[in-house]
């Protein structure tokens, strides 16, 4: 189910859509920053966090990751969501001067 999705993410259209579906505007507005600093397509940039997040998580994110996803109506969407979340802002937080 995740490969899929992650494989979704980079659709044209996909990303945004889906943030836009669970009513992540300021989110998507940070992911559409961020892309553009990195001359990136958002759906892309939120394919490419996500496949990262999963090949890299330690297991503290993987807990943190099944909580969220056990609280959730929309597993899928809302593990996206952290993952986009932390990500991005560790890059906000690595472009401060």
């Amino acid at each position: 189910m995740m490969g899929e999705l992650v494989k979704g993410l980079a659709e044209p259209g996909v990303a945004e859509a889906s943030l836009v579906e669970a009513g992540e505007l300021a989110l998507l507005a940070r992911l559409n920053d961020a892309a553009g600093r990195l001359a990136s397509d958002p759906g892309d940039l939120a394919s490419y966090i996500v496949r990262t997040w999963l090949a890299r998580a330690d297991d503290e994110a993987w807990v943190r990751l099944i909580g969220v996803v056990n609280r959730s109506e929309v597993p899928g969407l809302a593990a996206v969501v952290m993952m986009l979340e932390q990500a991005l802002a560790e890059l906000d937080e690595a472009a401060l001067p």
